[in-house]
């Protein structure tokens, strides 16, 4: 019942589905996806990375591809990135 209930509601008039992200298809981002999608993390921190994969994303595909040991590559990034945005909404939260 739940299914079809959700089917209804979403085929009813003047429903807007979300807008998707113009990059969510770029061999980078999909590699991420990927790379997020299996790591053995708590939930909380893997939808933190999905989320920052697109909110970060044009940066993402604008970055130079590192060589190994050279720079941090897209998945090490894309982590301090969303550690850093985490950090700084503890603390903002914490001041308030």
């Amino acid at each position: 019942m739940w299914s079809l209930e959700t089917l209804h509601r979403l085929n009813a008039p003047g429903f807007s589905r979300p807008e998707l992200h113009t990059l969510r298809y770029r061999p980078r981002i999909l590699s991420l996806r990927r790379f997020v999608s299996s790591l053995p993390v708590a939930y909380e921190y893997r939808m933190r990375l999905k989320r920052s994969i697109y909110l970060y994303a044009e940066q993402i595909i604008d970055r130079p591809v590192y060589a190994q040991g050279e720079g941090w590559s897209d998945e090490e990034a894309l982590q301090q990135v969303t550690l850093g945005d985490w950090n700084e909404e503890f603390l903002l939260g914490a001041i308030r």
